[in-house]
């Protein structure tokens, strides 16, 4: 991370995050139980996940696939040989009473992820990212509805042996703001590696450990750079149940001034885990804050140790997020602005990539990031919502580039019609009458439009440039909005030569 400047006197705020990544596998990690969403609670289980006596796990290939990719995608240490532990700890969406889980040999480690934070380029370390089960979720019934508050919990099993990644990286954040921007770069990678999905509810949460180190107790000018003597010395919380980028900001923003503020006023900083109540906007004391001794990891002894030897050299990665913005700013000659928007999701990229291909890169960029993705997001929808009519988008396309209709139209009437009304592009144009007008139409038009309108025409004439775009209106009426605008103003400043 690049060294930040800090006031004398400041309280330096330090932050590291295991991010949990539910993995995109048809079946659990340890079983045949399906992983998809059912509003049935406690329908997709088996004795192996719900931890009956007897029940022997069995490890999904396809989980370790997954895993192998990511591994890649931030550049870790995958080794040739990992194990797997039993993390024992009691609750009750855990029905052995441990999580099978890494520990000391994960499958990757030693990684990292390049992100941009206000247009800088930062390095944020990952230490290790390992595979485990998930537990079940608890829903809080009745009083609040907040762990606080509830008056009961139910719990559903569904969930209980999903795979997840658990990705941990250093303390390198130095805001909210940063946490932010590396959950939506961590976010847009696992897209691209079709391991993740984003609209999956509960499919990426967020611990955040966070610690306010007084300046003076950092060796050195540099806070980026914390030596583990300050880390170890300084208590910190750790905030729990954070489910999006937002909610990370907003949660880490709460717990730094909460901290700060107790700092100030000579409080001491208690040493939890704290629970996000995004209801209220606060973090509560859920209990103190466990050490590593007190999970008493050891060995699983149901599962022998996994060798990715060989196996691992076969599993290939797309093109990442940050190489295709890179590419298309120096093939297509895009904006940085413009390349963002276009590799948002890895759909999004290839949908421009195969417009690019037949028309203009520039009117593709156009089309793509502005008007198709501006109309989408208004309507809060997706790319992957029209993943089936995509096609037609294209043809909207070759409309414009062909020029058989006016942008304007296509952008307001047709693509609109599309979206709202599921309709097809030239079906569109034919019932509304879009199709571009014939030249000598508009002429006509253009001419009636100076006699009708002789009070606009003295105040062109008598410099007011303004009076053209009335003029332009009164054509674009008489033709049914099919003329192109910018010929209507060409036409008419000749006319009135």
């Amino acid at each position: 991370m690049t060294a930040q400047t800090v006031q004398q006197g400041d309280l330096v705020t330090v932050i590291g995050l295991e991010v949990h990544v539910q993995l995109e596998t048809d079946t659990k990690i340890f079983c045949g139980c399906a992983t998809e969403q059912t509003d049935e609670p406690n329908e997709n289980v088996c004795p192996v996940c719900l931890g009956l006596p007897g029940a022997l796990p069995v490890l999904n290939e396809a989980a370790v696939e997954a895993a192998v990719k990511i591994g890649k995608a931030i550049d870790a240490d995958i080794p040739e040989e990992t194990r797997f532990h039993r993390k024992n700890y009691y609750y009750p969406d855990l029905p052995k009473n441990f999580q099978i889980t890494q520990y000391d040999e994960p499958i990757c480690a030693d990684g990292e992820l390049e992100v941009s934070v206000e247009g800088e380029r930062r390095t944020v370390a990952i230490e290790r990212a390992h595979l485990e089960e998930d537990p079940g979720s608890l829903q809080h019934v009745g009083g609040g509805g907040g762990i606080d508050s509830a008056e009961y919990t139910l719990v559903d099993y569904n969930r209980a042996g999903t795979p997840l990644m658990e990705i941990v990286t250093a303390p390198d954040f130095r805001s909210p703001a940063e946490v932010r921007a590396f959950l939506a770069e961590l976010e847009e990678v696992l897209e691209y590696l079709g391991v993740f999905d984003a609209e999956r509810d509960g499919s990426l949460r967020i611990d955040a450990n966070l610690s306010i180190i007084p300046e003076e107790e950092i060796d050195g000018d540099d806070t980026d750079e914390i030596g583990m003597d300050a880390l170890e010395a300084a208590n910190r919380t750790e905030v729990k149940n954070i489910s999006s980028h937002k909610g990370a900001e907003k949660a880490l923003a709460y717990e730094e001034t909460r901290q700060k503020n107790a700092i100030q006023r000579g409080r001491a900083v208690e040493q939890e885990t704290r629970h996000w109540d995004e209801s209220r906007g606060i973090t509560v004391s859920m209990r103190s804050k466990e050490e590593e001794k007190d999970y008493r990891y050891f060995e699983e002894a149901d599962l022998p140790p996994l060798r990715v030897s060989g196996w691992k050299d076969e599993i290939a990665i797309p093109e990442l997020p940050s190489a295709r913005r890179e590419r298309f700013q120096e093939e297509y000659g895009l904006s940085e602005e413009a390349a963002s928007k276009l590799t948002s999701t890895k759909q999004v990229a290839d949908f421009y990539e195969d417009v690019a291909g037949e028309f203009d890169p520039d009117l593709a960029a156009t089309w793509v990031a502005d008007n198709l993705l501006g109309e989408l997001n208004y309507r809060d929808m997706e790319i992957t919502d029209i993943a089936g009519r995509l096609e037609e988008v294209s043809r909207l396309v070759e409309l414009v580039a062909e020029d058989e209709i006016t942008a304007k139209n296509a952008r307001e009437t047709v693509l609109r019609s599309m979206l709202d009304d599921g309709a097809a592009p030239d079906e569109i144009v034919e019932q509304e009458g879009l199709g571009k007008t014939g030249e000598d139409e508009v002429q006509q038009a253009v001419v009636e439009a100076i006699d009708e309108n002789p009070d606009a025409v003295d105040d062109y004439e008598s410099g007011d440039d303004g009076a053209i775009n009335f003029l332009v209106g009164q054509v674009m009426q008489k033709t049914g909005g099919s003329a192109d605008p910018g010929d209507v103003n060409q036409l008419l400043r000749a006319e009135l030569e």
